[in-house]
C-alpha cells in the first residue's frame, strides 16, 4: 500500500480520505447561521414588545384622563346648579314658568 502525504491530505492507491474539518467547518457554519438568525428574531421581538409597550403606556394614560373627565362629571352632577341645567336642557321648567318657544 502506497501512501503519499501532501497538505494533510491522506493518497492512498484509490480513494483520498479527506479530515473530518470540513464537515466541522460546515456544521459550525450552519450553527453560526442559525445563532445569528436567533438573534435577529429575538432583536425584532424586544422592538415589538417595546413599541407595544408605548402603545399600551399612551393608552393607560388616555383612560386615566378619561377617568379623570368622569370623575369630574359626577363631581359636578352632585351640585343643585348643574341637575337644574340638566333639568332646563331637557325642556323642563318651573311652575308659572312660560317656556319661550324660538
Amino acid at each position: 500500500m502506497v501512501q503519499v502525504y501532501i497538505r494533510k491530505l491522506v493518497y492512498t492507491e484509490n480513494t483520498v480520505e479527506r479530515p473530518v474539518y470540513r464537515v466541522l467547518h460546515l456544521i459550525f457554519a450552519l450553527g453560526s447561521l442559525h445563532m445569528l438568525g436567533l438573534i435577529g428574531l429575538e432583536a425584532k421581538r424586544f422592538l415589538d414588545l417595546r413599541q407595544e409597550r408605548a402603545l399600551t403606556q399612551a393608552h393607560i394614560n388616555d383612560l386615566k384622563k378619561r377617568v379623570a373627565a368622569l370623575e369630574a362629571d359626577i363631581a359636578a352632577a352632585q351640585t343643585t346648579e348643574y341637575r337644574e341645567a340638566m333639568v332646563r336642557r331637557l325642556g323642563y321648567v318651573k311652575k308659572d314658568e312660560v317656556l319661550n318657544a324660538r
